[in-house]
């Protein structure tokens, strides 16, 4: 050994060889955070999701006046885009209790996604005290083609003959007051793809209902021309459109939650950027004035 010191790391190339491990903790630390800590995140409301809350709350305040209104939440969604779906069927069921807006549940195109939405919807009754058969009613997963659209409008009961517990649907108390889609003022389609169509080409035309849709990012921009056409009322669009709903139920859900982490990591990956460029731009400097001495 010579004895000599090892030779110290300049800081500005520290920080352009910062462990990529140390990076991926602080991601994972600053997404937990959110999580055990409440992070406040005011958002802008925009008006696609104004109006399908608005929408919720007219169809309540008619309840009071006149015939009685339900809605169908058609969950069209799958484990694979639940980090964005689910808090959107959550926000709509809490909504819809809040304001005893009574609900069934069914999808067309997935079977998992009406035992998603029963879960969600066991967990939000037990703070409202809602019961199940009286509150709302999950139809399950039914496979419908066109002609079954229209008999849905007229008469649900020729292609629903017991619900997702498996009990004769003509027993479940709600059903009472429900004969077709016309009964229902608004479907809700929360999905990943493009299920929501088939309600928008096939059953509204028919039964008059508005709808409403809760979509991945993704999908939303393919859905603003039917908000403009007028044949969709509003929408939830991705994860802030979750949260901007429950903005407007004054509550802290998952989505809020959710956007919590996403800004805190998306602020660490521009602090991250900045200290990776200082140690550039020093390094630079460092280099050209290394070369003007030698000179």
């Amino acid at each position: 050994m010579n004895g000599e010191a090892p030779s110290r790391i300049a800081w500005y190339d520290r920080l352009q060889k910062i462990d990529p491990r140390i990076i991926y903790l602080v991601v994972f630390v600053l997404v937990s955070i959110p999580f055990f800590v409440p992070i406040p995140v005011k958002m802008e409301v925009s008006p696609v999701v104004r109006k399908l809350y608005d929408k919720v709350e007219e169809i309540a305040e008619n309840n009071k006046r006149g015939p009685e209104k339900f809605v169908l939440l058609a969950m069209d969604w799958s484990p694979s885009v639940k980090a964005e779906n689910q808090p959107q069927t959550a926000a709509m069921i809490e909504h819809l209790f809040r304001r005893g807006v009574r609900f069934a549940i069914m999808s067309h195109l997935l079977p998992e996604g009406p035992m998603m939405a029963e879960r969600i919807a066991e967990r939000i009754a037990k703070k409202y005290n809602k019961r199940y058969g009286v509150d709302w009613v999950n139809f399950g997963f039914r496979q419908m083609r066109f002609a079954d659209y229209m008999a849905f409008v007229r008469d649900m009961y020729a292609i629903i003959s017991k619900d997702y517990r498996g009990t004769p649907i003509r027993d479940v108390p709600m059903m009472k007051n429900i004969r077709g889609l016309r009964d229902f003022a608004l479907v809700f389609d929360v999905t990943g793809s493009g299920a929501y169509a088939d309600w928008v080409y096939y059953a509204q035309p028919e039964a008059h209902f508005d709808i409403g849709v809760g979509v991945t990012a993704i999908i939303g921009p393919s859905i603003r021309p039917l908000i403009d056409a007028g044949q969709v009322v509003g929408m939830m669009e991705g994860l802030s459109g979750a949260a901007q709903y429950e903005q407007l139920l004054n509550i802290r859900g998952q989505a809020s939650r959710g956007m919590g982490s996403q800004n805190l990591a998306h602020l660490w990956v521009i602090i991250a950027l900045i200290l990776g460029n200082i140690g550039y731009l020093a390094s630079r400097r460092r280099e050209k004035k290394l070369k003007k001495e030698l000179r």
